[in-house]
C-alpha cells in the first residue's frame, strides 16, 4: 500500500484531503505532521511515497519541507495544497521542486494528481532499479568498460578497467592507448560518431600506469537513443598474443632447424653418392679378378683357395648390390633418377629374379612357388629397375622366413594394370611397425634384434621406382603369419 504524508496543521482539512482521496478510489496509508521535527521523524520512519503540504501554515511550510528534502537527498513528489490562491507561492513552490499545486476549495483534481505522482514515482523506482543493475553489470564486468561523450570525455570506468591499466580515469584514453595505434581509432571512432560504421573493433597495445604494456582487443559502441555518448571495450589478450609469440618463435626456430637438417641431408646423400661411386669401381675390379681366380681353365687353384675365392666374390657382390641401392637411392632423391622405358613383360623378370635369389633359398631351406601368368601384357618401364623391386621383395621374404617356410610369387593382370605380390610364411611384421616399413633405413625390431643383414633401402627404393612408373606399392603383415608386400603397373594405354 502506498503511504502519504500529509503536512497540515488542521485536522479538519487533512480529513477532507483523506476523504478526496478515498473518493477517488485510491488505497492509500495516511499520516499528519505540522512541524519540522515531526517532518523529520517521518521521513526517518520511511520515506512515503507522496507528500501533500500546505504552503501556508505559521510553523512549518510546503517550501520548508521541499527544502528538508533537498538536504536529505530525497526524491519524493510533493503537490503543494493551499486554501489561499496565491501565485507568487505557487511559482515558488514548484521552483522548489514541487511537483503540482491544488487549492483546497477545488479538490476533484487531488486524486489523478496524486494517482499520477505515485505512477511517477513507480516509474522513477524502475529506472533507478534497472540503473542499478546496468551500474553492477557495467562494474563487475569481465572486460575492462569505458564511457565518453561524443567529444572523447570520459563519464565512466568500470573496476576491470582501473585494475587493468591502474590509471586514474581522465587518463584512460589520452594515454592508456600507444601513440602508433591511437590515430587509427580515433579516424575509426570518427566514422562511428559520423554513423559510417556500426562498431570499432582492433586489437592493440594499452600502457599500464607503471610504463608496462598490455595487448587489448578493444571495441567500441554508440549508447543512447539519440547516439549520447560511446561505451568502449578492452579484453585483455595479452595471454594469447605471449602465446601466440612464444609459438612464432617456436615455429621460427622449428624452420630454421628443418633448414640446417635439409642441408645436413643434403650433404649427406652427397657423400654418400660420391663414396659410392668411388667404392664401385675398385668393387667392381676386385670381382673382375675373383672371377678370373675362379676360372678353373685359368688357375690352378686347390679346393681351400676356390672356397676363399668364393666368400671373396659373395661379399664383393653383396657390398656392389649395396653400393647399387645407396646411388639408386641418391638418385631418387635428387631428382635425377632416369627411366630407360621399353616393353617389359614382368614374367621374365620373374624368372630372372628367382635364379638370383635361388641359392639364399636353397641355403636357407625355403620352398619357392611361382604362379605368374605367362600371357600377362607387356608394361612399359625400366627392365633394370623393375627386376630389381622384384628381387628386393623376394630377398625380404627370404630373409624373414624361418627353414622349411614358402615364398610364393603372383602375377595377374587385373582392371587394367599388372599386379605381382609375393608372400612368405615368415615372422610377420608387427602392425605398430607397418606405417614405417616404406621408409629409408627403417628396419623392424624383428630385424635388428635377429642381426639380419640389411640397408633398410630396398623397399623405400621398391616404392619410389613403382611409384616412378605410375604404380603403387602396398603391405599386408599379420604378426607371426607372414607378410604379403604387391605392388601394381599401368598396362600402356591404346
Amino acid at each position: 500500500m502506498s503511504r502519504v504524508l500529509l503536512v497540515e496543521d488542521d485536522v479538519a482539512d487533512a480529513e477532507l484531503l483523506t476523504l478526496e482521496l478515498s473518493r477517488a478510489g485510491l488505497t492509500l496509508e495516511c499520516s499528519r505532521v505540522d512541524t519540522r521535527d515531526g517532518f523529520r521523524a517521518a521521513l526517518a520512519g520511511g520515506p512515503p511515497d507522496v507528500i501533500l503540504a500546505d504552503c501556508s501554515l505559521p510553523q512549518f511550510s510546503a517550501l520548508e519541507a521541499l527544502e528538508e528534502l533537498t538536504a536529505a537527498g530525497l526524491d519524493i513528489p510533493v503537490i503543494v495544497v493551499s486554501g489561499a490562491p496565491s501565485e507568487e507561492a505557487c511559482v515558488g513552490a514548484l521552483r522548489q521542486g514541487a511537483v503540482d499545486y491544488l487549492l483546497k476549495d477545488r479538490l476533484s483534481r487531488l486524486g489523478p494528481a496524486v494517482e499520477h505522482a505515485l505512477a511517477q514515482r513507480r516509474l522513477l523506482a524502475e529506472r533507478q532499479r534497472a540503473e542499478q543493475t546496468l551500474r553492477a553489470a557495467f562494474d563487475h564486468a569481465p572486460v575492462g568498460m569505458a564511457v565518453t561523450d561524443l567529444a572523447g570525455r570520459v563519464l565512466q570506468v568500470n573496476q576491470a578497467l582501473a585494475g587493468m591499466t591502474g590509471l586514474e580515469p581522465a587518463a584512460f584514453l589520452p594515454d592508456m592507448i600507444y601513440a602508433d595505434d591511437r590515430p587509427l581509432v580515433e579516424e575509426r571512432l570518427k566514422r562511428l560518431v559520423a554513423g559510417e560504421a556500426d562498431t570499432v573493433t582492433k586489437e592493440l597495445r594499452l600502457r599500464r600506469s607503471d610504463g608496462t604494456m598490455l595487448w587489448g582487443q578493444y571495441s567500441a559502441g554508440l549508447i543512447g537513443g539519440d547516439a549520447a555518448g560511446v561505451v568502449h571495450q578492452f579484453a585483455d589478450v595479452s595471454d594469447r598474443r605471449r602465446a601466440e609469440a612464444a609459438l612464432q618463435r617456436q615455429a621460427e626456430k622449428l624452420a630454421r632447424s628443418n633448414s640446417d637438417l635439409q642441408e645436413l641431408d643434403r650433404l649427406k646423400s652427397e657423400f654418400v653418392a660420391t663414396v659410392s661411386h668411388e667404392l664401385r669401381t675398385p668393387l667392381t675390379s676386385i670381382r673382375g679378378y675373383t672371377e678370373i681366380l675362379a676360372d678353373s681353365d685359368a688357375t690352378a687353384l686347390g679346393p681351400t683357395e676356390r672356397r676363399i675365392v668364393g666368400i671373396i666374390d659373395r661379399n664383393g657382390r653383396r657390398l656392389l648390390d649395396l653400393i647399387e641401392d645407396l646411388l639408386t637411392f641418391s638418385r631418387i632423391e635428387s631428382g635425377t633418377l632416369t627411366l630407360d622405358l621399353g616393353p617389359v613383360r614382368l614374367r621374365r623378370l620373374v624368372d630372372a629374379a628367382c635364379e638370383a635369389i635361388r641359392p639364399a633359398m636353397q641355403t636357407a631351406g625355403l620352398r619357392l612357388a611361382v604362379d605368374v601368368d605367362e600371357y600377362i601384357p607387356a608394361v612399359q618401364g625400366d627392365a633394370e629397375q623393375l627386376e630389381r623391386v622384384i628381387l628386393n621383395l623376394l630377398d625380404n621374404a627370404v630373409k624373414f622366413t624361418d627353414p622349411a617356410g614358402a615364398v610364393t610369387i603372383t602375377g595377374r593382370e587385373r582392371d587394367g594394370e599388372v599386379v605381382l605380390w609375393v608372400r612368405d610364411t615368415g615372422t610377420g611384421i608387427p602392425e605398430a611397425e607397418q606405417g614405417m616399413i616404406f621408409q629409408r633405413f627403417f628396419r623392424t625390431a624383428d630385424a635388428q634384434r635377429r642381426a639380419i643383414k640389411g640397408s633398410g633401402l630396398g623397399l623405400a627404393i621398391a616404392k619410389a621406382v613403382v611409384e616412378a612408373h605410375g604404380g603403387w606399392i602396398a603391405l599386408e603383415s599379420i604378426e607371426g603369419s607372414g607378410t604379403t608386400v604387391g605392388f601394381g603397373l599401368p598396362l600402356p594405354t591404346l
